[in-house]
């Protein structure tokens, strides 16, 4: 009984501590949904339907992050960063880390892929 005791008292602990630090530090999903926020949602919108206020102007229309399509593509992770870094028709490059550009694509798949 003690030993039950004392396991969820330090289970409790633990997560107290991991929740702090989350809140502390960010989570890669939280600076995701941030980055994609600042850079992304102008043009793929805030659902990833690649309805954001510019794609009005863009031609060809950004990526609908909502399609099966979109995440059927082989090796996405790299088609996405390669995009991000080197941009692709109107969409510019943009000067992220590797570790940024992850965090994007996490959010990405949390919030858009169905």
């Amino acid at each position: 009984m003690i030993k039950s005791v004392a396991f969820w008292v330090m289970a409790a602990v633990l997560g107290i501590f991991v929740s702090s630090i989350q809140i502390a530090y960010g989570s890669d999903s939280d600076e995701g949904k941030s980055l994609y926020e600042d850079k992304c949602m102008i043009c793929h919108g805030a659902d990833g339907k690649g309805d954001g206020p510019a794609s009005l102007s863009l031609n060809p229309k950004p990526k609908d992050f909502d399609r099966p399509e979109f995440w059927n593509q082989k090796d996405l992770d790299q088609i996405i960063t390669n995009q991000i870094k080197n941009g692709k028709g109107s969409m510019p490059a943009f000067s992220l880390s590797d570790k940024e550009i992850k965090a994007i694509i996490e959010y990405m798949t949390k919030a858009f892929k169905k």
